[in-house]
């Protein structure tokens, strides 16, 4: 019974100095990560930082700041703002990498809104410039009446019944004008 008790503070003992061996090798790795992020050498230091995150149970709050910046350098500003706020919610106004934490927070912030307004102009260019496919039809369901060729408005003591502005009561447009609708360019055939 001694020698298997013996025999488990041996294994359990082991274990327990191979996990001490294991995180310090991960923190070099982080460590190492910070230095060739300083270098400018950002690939390098996401695949140590990749490591670290994936390897590590416990991670240091410092890796939230170095993943965050080093995420900046690599244009993943979304992953950059995130790791960042993590940071700064993890070691407050007191962190080590506070100021940093904040340059990088607002740049990251900065560039990915840039990105948001570039791609909502596109976003509108490219709805100005569509042209819808009717498939063949010479006429669409006009999508201001739906094909009733009546609009429905709330009157004063009940609902007003007036022809469509657009069909003129027929309840379809021609795919050249449902088009123009579409794009905003088409004007009411009938005025009120």
């Amino acid at each position: 019974m001694k020698k298997l008790f013996y025999l488990i503070c041996i294994c359990s003992t082991f274990l327990v100095d191979s996990q001490i061996i294991r995180d310090s090798e991960l923190i070099s790795k982080m460590e190492k990560g910070a230095e060739l992020m300083a270098l400018g050498k950002y690939d390098s230091a996401q695949i140590l930082f990749q490591i670290v995150l994936q390897n590590k149970e416990k991670l240091p709050s410092e890796m939230a700041y170095f993943f965050g910046r080093n995420s900046f350098h690599l244009g993943k500003y979304k992953q950059s703002i995130n790791w960042l706020n993590k940071y700064i919610q993890l070691k407050g106004t007191k962190g080590r990498y506070y100021e940093p934490a904040i340059v990088y927070l607002q740049y990251a912030e900065d560039e990915y809104l840039r990105i948001q307004r570039t791609q909502a102009k596109q976003f509108e260019t490219d709805l100005e410039n569509a042209e819808y496919d009717c498939g063949g039809l010479e006429k669409m369901l006009c999508p201001v009446c739906h094909g009733s060729g009546v609009v429905v408005q709330a009157g004063i003591f009940d609902e007003v019944y007036k022809t469509c502005p657009y069909s003129l009561g027929e309840g379809y447009l021609s795919c050249e004008e449902y088009n123009l609708f579409m794009r905003g360019e088409m004007e009411p055939k009938l005025k009120e």
